[in-house]
Parts: structure tokens; C-alpha cells; sequence
């Protein structure tokens, strides 16, 4: 089994007139058996959210470690010529029985449900959190909608737009369809399984957005104000795809910071920043850009953005996972 080891990021001040830094934003990254992908808003000091990475290979299984955890590793049945072909997304094996993962291919279709328009103007001025062998960034199947759920109780009066105006301006900008599945009491956490067919059902457990503090979510501790970061699976060395993930927003500063009267647009940027993580984006070096880890004005998306989030729309419509 192959190790990623993603860079560590520092994270930098924002420079806002009128006021003493606002949010400093950093991608952090920890070890696990292939990868940790994440991204956090911090006002001063980074934490880590510790996200996993699956791997399905002969003899391996699907072996995960969460940060300093013990391995937990299940044996699989696939054979060496089953294998998914380096490069390419093919029919998940028959022989493939996991408790661990769902039934492949669920809602899965044909063609990619959506189709966004290409950004207005062109930039180069994206990152990806992780590519594939043959250079392709590792997104969600566009060829399937991406459920989400999110944990509201701690959600502070005035954010009940933020999520799913934000929610929309991604999925024009990848074409991703997202499935609002309601409210749920789920906890976030470091370990949380990808699959959890008790509570969401024989499919990949949906993307968890969760209102909540740093005693539920010690990632949160310190002054991080949000954590995001997606799961990705692949069968070997094949391609790689992203198939759920959480974003945990810490409840208690956004809701200082909406008592401020343009609060409710940098706590959208927040959250699109997060989103950004989620689905795919890593930071980026142009202080123009929303990706950049800093937020100086909160304008949204900017063209870099955009165009990277643009090439995410074209990743893998995948049947076999």
C-alpha cells in the first residue's frame, strides 16, 4: 500500500481594514495509512482535522488509521486480475463482499446530472487537494448526487441561509447536484465511517455539515472557526474518488461574528472556503482568490476559483464504487 503524505500548509493574517486580523486560514494536514485531505479557518492558531483515505487492493483490504489510532483493517476477497485497471474506473468485482462498503454504484447514471457553464474568464490560479496518476484531480462522481446532512441544533440565529446559499453556489460552479437529506443528531469525528448503513442506508454515508463547538469537535479548539475535508476510495493504484466528508463549523464565533453587520459575508466565505476543501480545491498563492489562506474582502468566488472548480465537474462518473 502506498503512502501520500500531503504538504503541511501554513496558514497567514488577514489584513482588513478598519479592524486587527479577522481569519487566518490554513490547510492541515495529518498521516494516515495513504493521506489525510483537509482545510481549516482559523482566527489565530491551526488545529487538525483528520480525515481517511481507502484503499481496496488484493491481500490489503481497505485498511485505515486514523491519526495515531489503531489500524482496522478488513480483509477483502478481490483477486489480482478483478483489480480495477490502474487509471481507469471499471465494474467493481463480484467477488468484492465488504461489510465496510456499500453496494456499488448507488444512483449512480450514465452522464454527468449536471452542467456547468465554463467560468467567464480563464485562470490558472487553482490547486487541487489530491490528482490521480494521470494528472486528474480527485473529485466527487459527477455522475451522481451528493447527499448531505446537516446537525443544526447549535446553528446561531441568522445562519439559517448560510448553508444552502452556499451549498448552491458550489454546485453551479461543479455541476455537482447536492441532496438535501435533512437534519440529523450525528456528532462530527475524526473516525466517522464512510459507511453507516444503520443510520443512512445501504450508500455511502452523506456529506455531515455540523453546527458544534470545540468541547464536541477538539479540532475546533483554540481559534479555528471550521474544518472540511472529503474521503476518497480507490481499488489499487487506480483512480481515486471522493465519496463523502464533513465540514464542522464552530458555532459559537460564527455567531459572534454574524453581530457584526457584514458578519453574514464572511461567514459565507467560511463556508464556501470549506465547501472548496470538500469537493476538491487546495490553497492557492494568489491573494485574489478565495482559495488563498487568507480573507481579506469577502467577494466570493474569483476566477481561479472558478476554473478550478470548473475542472473538478470532469472527474470519473464511477460505477464500480
Amino acid at each position: 500500500m502506498d503512502e501520500d503524505r500531503p504538504p503541511r500548509h501554513a496558514g497567514y493574517r488577514t489584513r482588513r481594514e478598519g479592524a486587527g486580523p479577522r481569519f487566518r486560514v490554513v490547510l492541515v494536514s495529518a498521516l494516515c495509512v495513504a493521506g489525510v485531505l483537509g482545510g481549516a479557518l482559523v482566527l489565530d492558531d491551526p488545529r487538525v482535522k483528520q480525515l481517511l483515505d481507502f484503499r481496496i487492493g488484493p491481500g490489503n483490504g481497505q485498511q485505515r488509521q486514523p491519526g495515531g489510532g489503531p489500524d482496522r483493517t478488513k480483509q477483502d476477497s478481490v483477486a489480482q486480475d478483478n483489480a480495477a485497471p490502474s487509471g481507469e474506473a471499471g465494474t467493481r468485482p463480484a467477488a468484492e463482499a465488504s461489510l465496510d462498503t456499500p453496494p456499488p454504484g448507488f444512483e449512480e447514471e450514465d452522464a454527468p446530472l449536471g452542467a456547468p457553464s465554463p467560468p467567464a474568464a480563464g485562470s490558472d490560479s487553482y490547486r487541487f487537494l489530491a490528482v490521480n496518476g494521470d494528472g486528474s484531480p480527485v473529485g466527487y462522481s459527477p455522475c451522481r448526487p451528493l447527499h448531505y446532512v446537516v446537525n443544526a441544533d447549535l446553528a446561531p440565529a441568522g445562519a439559517e441561509h448560510l448553508v444552502p446559499g452556499a451549498i448552491a453556489t458550489i454546485s453551479a460552479a461543479t455541476g455537482i447536484r447536492f441532496i438535501d437529506d435533512g437534519t440529523t443528531r450525528e456528532q462530527p469525528s475524526p473516525q466517522r465511517q464512510p459507511y453507516q448503513p444503520d443510520a443512512y442506508g445501504e450508500r455511502w454515508a452523506p456529506l455531515l455539515i455540523a453546527w458544534t463547538t470545540p468541547e464536541v469537535a477538539p479540532q475546533l479548539e483554540g481559534k479555528v472557526i471550521g474544518t472540511g475535508g472529503s474521503t476518497h476510495f480507490s481499488y489499487d493504484d487506480g483512480p481515486k474518488t471522493f465519496v463523502t466528508g464533513g465540514l464542522d463549523l464552530d458555532a459559537p464565533q460564527i455567531a459572534n461574528e454574524l453581530l457584526n453587520p457584514d458578519g453574514h459575508l464572511y461567514a459565507t466565505a467560511v463556508i464556501l472556503h470549506e465547501l472548496s476543501h470538500v469537493v476538491g480545491l487546495d490553497h492557492v498563492e494568489d491573494p485574489t482568490q478565495l482559495m488563498y489562506p487568507e480573507i481579506g474582502t469577502p467577494e466570493g468566488l474569483s476566477a481561479g476559483d472558478l476554473n478550478g472548480l470548473f475542472e473538478l465537474s470532469k472527474a470519473q462518473c464511477r460505477k464500480d464504487l
